[in-house]
């Protein structure tokens, strides 16, 4: 039976199968040059649909270049794939030649390590030469979340794959970033699937990061959910909450290095982490020089004033407005 983050996953290849390509691509498989993506039927039984054996692929793309098209049948495995699907696979990607006219890769997105393991192993089917070896990413063998193409999916595969932590502050704000940078009606989706696939305390951490400092891409779609009750005392406990946890390596460093100067400067060095660690999520280029200057900076209320503008901001120019610009600024 289906759950919740193999049907995430089969939706988000929906949303933007040009992600396929890219993960074909970290296995060296390149789609013909200008292909535009097209989704195609998934079920590719070639009998009675009425049969009690039907042959349904989680999803089908066929990929359309000017001299040649391809087609990509995906599989989302969570668990070490057992006889059945040994014995189903190879039917899938011949009788999808076989439809479609073309040629046929076989990719599986594997959710955990156990499972990348298993759909690793060439599927032999017993005449010489024709075997099928399907092409792996998933689990441990992704591309990081962010970057300038497909930041919000790859962000949520890495959730659920366990590649990203949510464990920490600063990993939850570079989530939360990364989805906003996604259609709004996709947002509150994407924000949800993360939610029920991480632990209660993570889950809770991320929504009170919503109702505060990422309020603008997303607390309108929560509201329209009903999400937003108790926005007053959501945001006085978020709000309590990141700074704890925002700050305790830099408390933990000042204490080490003398009492209340030390406390400063740790302070500040966890905030000036944090404000790049947001900017390097927004994509936004820090030079060198400037670099130096935001981690040397001692001011934690405007480091943390940054960090805020940074969620949203577009060039260094609109987080620093109220300050001479940094060295390297041009």
């Amino acid at each position: 039976m289906p759950d919740i983050p193999h049907e995430a996953v089969v939706e988000i290849l929906r949303n933007e199968p040009g992600l396929v390509a890219m993960l074909l691509a970290g296995s060296g498989v390149r789609i013909p040059s200008g292909a535009a993506p097209l989704i195609a039927d998934s079920n590719l039984s070639v009998r009675d649909p009425g049969l009690k054996k039907q042959l349904l692929a989680d999803n089908v793309f066929v990929f359309q270049g000017k001299r040649r098209k391809v087609a990509v049948v995906t599989e989302i495995q969570s668990a070490r794939p057992d006889r059945s699907r040994s014995l189903a696979w190879p039917a899938y990607a011949c009788v999808a030649r076989s439809l479609l006219k073309c040629d046929v890769l076989f990719l599986v997105i594997a959710l955990t390590a156990d499972a990348a393991a298993g759909c690793l192993r060439t599927i032999r089917t017993g005449h010489p030469g024709l075997e099928l070896a399907p092409f792996v990413a998933g689990s441990g063998r992704l591309p990081g979340p962010g970057g300038p193409a497909f930041a919000a999916e790859l962000t949520v595969l890495n959730v659920i794959t366990g590649d990203l932590d949510l464990g920490t502050h600063e990993a939850r704000m570079l989530a939360l970033i990364n989805i906003a940078t996604a259609p709004p009606d996709r947002r509150a989706v994407y924000t949800r699937i993360i939610r029920a696939v991480v632990p209660d305390a993570v889950g809770e951490a991320l929504g009170d990061l919503v109702k505060t400092v990422i309020k603008d891409p997303f607390i309108d779609s929560f509201i329209a959910e009903g999400l937003a009750e108790g926005l007053e005392k959501g945001l006085a406990k978020g709000l309590a909450k990141g700074l704890a946890e925002g700050r305790a390596q830099g408390r933990a460093q000042g204490r080490a290095q003398g009492r209340a100067q030390g406390r400063a400067e740790g302070q500040a060095a966890g905030e000036a982490r944090m404000l790049l660690r947001i900017l390097a999520a927004r994509g936004i280029t820090v030079p060198e020089e400037a670099r130096g200057w935001i981690e040397a900076h001692q001011d934690t209320a405007n480091l943390e004033k940054w960090a805020d503008r940074a969620a949203v901001a577009h060039s260094l120019e609109e987080i620093f407005t109220d300050q001479p610009k940094p060295s390297g600024m041009k």
